[in-house]
């Protein structure tokens, strides 16, 4: 079967609330493009795109979506989550982010600091469960077996 095929069938087989979550969560950085007046616009859009040839990569390699692709979030949204506490904190890094300031920001600030901390600590969890073992791809038989998706590969 072709790799692209079986990703798109690993994606199909993810749970519904997961699917939700990952809508949810490439919203919120898109909605950095409202934003685009900020730096935090700019380094937002570069840790979300390049994330992408990343969790690409590991796919492929894997061939389908599997418990390691976190790790592609890690590398460029862990710098992100540094310079987002730096402009809720100080103007070590750019003018800090106050609701006073432009209360939009701020609050687009905080939602996105808070989305991708949950994310990371998700992806955290499932990279240590991947070492751990769980290596199945998405929609296998195997990852339905264990609950953690639909049977959607095989």
């Amino acid at each position: 079967m072709n790799v692209w095929r079986r990703i798109g069938l690993s994606w199909l087989g993810m749970k519904t609330w997961v699917k939700v979550w990952l809508f949810f969560l490439n919203g919120v950085f898109l909605a950095a493009l409202c934003f685009q007046y900020d730096p935090l616009s700019s380094w937002t859009m570069i840790a979300y795109a390049s994330s992408g040839p990343l969790l690409v990569g590991i796919a492929k390699a894997q061939r389908g979506l599997t418990r390691i692709l976190g790790i592609a979030h890690l590398i460029p949204w862990i710098p992100l989550q540094m310079y987002l506490a730096a402009r809720l904190s100080s103007d070590r890094a750019g003018p800090r982010l106050t609701i006073d300031g432009d209360p939009a920001l701020f609050a687009y600030s905080l939602l996105l600091g808070a989305t991708v901390a949950v994310c990371l600590a998700f992806d955290v969890s499932d990279m240590v469960r991947w070492i751990r073992g769980e290596r199945y791809v998405i929609g296998s038989r195997e990852a339905h077996a264990a609950g953690a998706s639909r049977l959607t590969l095989d």
